[in-house]
């Protein structure tokens, strides 16, 4: 079964205008899109992963994201910043469905998104503008990108750059990039067309009606255009940062990741604490880069990386699943219970001797088990957050779990016999 696709690919197809219209219906998503989990955190290596925190302990914080749950030490972080996610009228958005149950700001802020997709935009300035303020970051967040996107359709472009300039000293990092890549555009193009992007231009991701169209003074007035613009912005951070499926599953190496699993232990620098296999595995710095470009491509015009996550998941599974293999015909192979020991005499007792190597091969299972077990945990815990795309994974694997969690008991079990 192959799940692999390219990136490259959906690069290439951004290329054609048709995709807009797909754009532009996943844009009409971005009120929910937009994080709805906004708690921040900054490493000290500058890697942002927004989502919600959901532990903190006094040597790690835990995180729920679009990728999964993360961990991260306290020592590797620079800066947490959190949202009431409970009163955001965002999030609740993003959780409820019967628009009834709602809150008065979050109907609100649904209606203003329809009249948006609508195009009429002279409605949404006196239905949002009062509610500034009275939900959380979050929703002032969303209010404000609703107005400036309001204000960039009518062509203010000095209420645009005010208002860029202060979504650029955000608390929410997703507004700073998303700021940035609308006054990087603007920089580029100062009549408020489109005739470049990152030094790009136009003839080479556009086709001629909507070229001639973009190089007309104010044309980033147009929302088509000014996708197309942010499109191409966001197709660059995509090749620049090397972040195609393809590139990363050219990084992973199988029997590195092997060697990498085999050697979970305890970290000799904190021998109370357990690794788990995210701490060892060789390529988790190109997926955490990759995760992050997508999260950057993501703030930029939600919806762009939709699919993309899974993709990205189903390419690391299918690279774990060759360990995951490996390790289970070696487990099976070294299983007390598979072999044959010529133990015991008339009476059936084990003398020293013996005893001394049936605890040895239970402690030899034992030991190998537990890579074995720490990995099969990790693919769930990956495979999980998308139950429905990979249910015969979760079923295989959670029920190689629990065999080797009974054949774990029964060695410890018969770890200490005297007979056979």
């Amino acid at each position: 079964m192959c799940f692999r696709r390219s990136w490259e690919a959906r690069i290439n197809k951004s290329r054609d205008p048709a995709l807009f219209v797909w754009v532009m219906a996943m844009s009409c998503l971005f009120v929910f899109a937009q994080c709805a989990l906004a708690d921040t955190i900054i490493l000290k290596d500058g890697t942002v992963v927004e989502g919600e925190i959901v532990k903190e302990t006094s040597r790690y914080v835990k995180m729920k994201t679009k990728f999964g749950d993360k961990s991260f030490r306290h020592n590797k972080i620079e800066k947490i910043v959190r949202e009431d996610h409970k009163s955001s009228a965002v999030f609740s958005i993003s959780q409820v469905r019967d628009y009834g149950k709602l809150t008065d700001l979050a109907q609100t802020l649904k209606n203003a998104d329809a009249l948006y997709e609508l195009g009429r935009f002279d409605e949404i300035p006196p239905l949002v503008e009062p509610l500034l303020g009275k939900g959380t970051d979050l929703d002032d967040s969303r209010i404000k990108w609703l107005l400036i996107e309001n204000l960039e359709r009518k062509g203010n472009w000095a209420e645009v750059d005010k208002m860029l300039d202060e979504m650029s000293k955000s608390d929410l990092e997703s507004d700073k990039i998303r700021a940035k890549a609308h006054k990087d555009l603007f920089k580029e193009n100062p009549d408020r067309n489109l005739r470049k992007v990152g030094g790009v231009r136009t003839k080479d991701f556009m086709k001629r009606e909507m070229r001639n169209k973009a190089k007309r003074r104010n044309a980033l007035q147009d929302r088509e255009i000014m996708e197309a613009g942010l499109l191409e912005y966001l197709n660059q951070i995509v090749r620049n940062d090397k972040i195609s499926v393809g590139s990363f599953e050219e990084s992973l190496d199988p029997n590195e990741t092997l060697k990498a699993i085999q050697d979970v232990t305890r970290d000799p620098d904190e021998p109370d604490r357990r690794l788990v296999v995210e701490d060892t595995l060789p390529y988790m710095d190109m997926l955490r880069k990759t995760e992050q470009s997508v999260y950057r491509a993501e703030a930029i015009l939600p919806g762009y990386a939709s699919g993309f996550e899974l993709d990205l998941v189903r390419t690391e599974l299918l690279h774990l699943e060759q360990v995951y293999n490996h390790l289970l015909g070696e487990l099976s192979g070294v299983y007390p219970d598979n072999q044959n020991f010529s133990f015991g005499g008339d009476d059936g007792r084990l003398t020293a001797d013996q005893r001394t190597q049936w605890r040895e091969a239970c402690d030899r299972f034992l030991d190998q088990s537990r890579p074995m077990r720490r990995l099969i945990e990790y693919l769930l815990k990956r495979a999980r957050g998308f139950p429905k795309k990979l249910t015969p994974f979760i079923k295989q694997w959670e029920d190689t779990l629990e065999r080797v969690e009974q054949m774990e008991q029964n060695t410890n079990r018969n770890r200490d016999r005297t007979r056979v």
